[in-house]
């Protein structure tokens, strides 16, 4: 298929190559289509990031039912073998605008139901506590928090795996011990200015 063969163009440039300097013209010089067919699949790079993320989705096991939470802490050994083998096409797409609408999205239904499910694992929690606490565990195995351990964090493959793993277990641990924590929030700047005089001294 043409819109296929344009996004396989897509890929093997950005696997060597920074999106940045990547263009539509460009991705249509790469697979050997004029311009206009490839503007009638994908009218802005924009278009063409969102269609990676559903492309990659499925390759990278974030289609998956989530597990019950004793199987959690495996999660990184799942997925993050998954995401080094598109490693350079992840990070040339993630944080690109389009990139953030779809996982946003993304998030909302696939996070949704899973928090309600674990719910009855942490009767005493509040709605809030068990969002933020479930938010904050799915963080440990997403590709943001992979891509932190590898670059930022220089960990090797086996490294990232056991300590995000290792984060996963710390989070449910907490949640069952005393997730008070996550409702104290800190003071708006907004509550904070009202304390000011005018001159903005205390």
């Amino acid at each position: 298929m043409t819109r296929e063969r344009i996004l396989m163009a897509a890929k093997d440039y950005l696997e060597k190559d920074n999106i940045e300097s990547l263009t539509l013209r460009k991705i249509a010089s790469l697979s050997a289509v004029s311009p206009p067919t490839v503007y009638a699949h994908f009218a802005t790079m924009d278009e063409l990031v969102a269609a990676f993320f559903l492309w990659l989705k499925p390759r990278l096991g974030l289609d998956r039912p989530l597990p019950p939470l004793a199987e959690l802490p495996s999660m990184p050994e799942r997925l993050f073998p998954l995401y080094d083998q598109y490693g350079a096409l992840l990070r040339n797409l993630m944080n690109q605008p389009s990139w953030d609408r779809q996982r946003y999205a993304d998030r909302d239904n696939r996070l949704g139901g899973w928090i309600a499910g674990i719910g009855g694992n942490f009767p005493d929690l509040t709605p809030t506590q068990l969002r933020r606490g479930a938010l904050a565990i799915a963080s440990y195995w997403s590709p943001t928090y992979w891509r932190w351990l590898m670059d930022t964090g220089r960990f090797t493959p086996e490294e990232a795996q056991a300590v995000a793993s290792w984060g996963i277990q710390a989070l449910i641990g907490a949640l069952k011990a005393d997730a008070s924590g996550l409702d104290r929030l800190p003071a708006s700047p907004a509550a904070g200015d009202a304390t000011r005089t005018k001159d903005g001294e205390p």
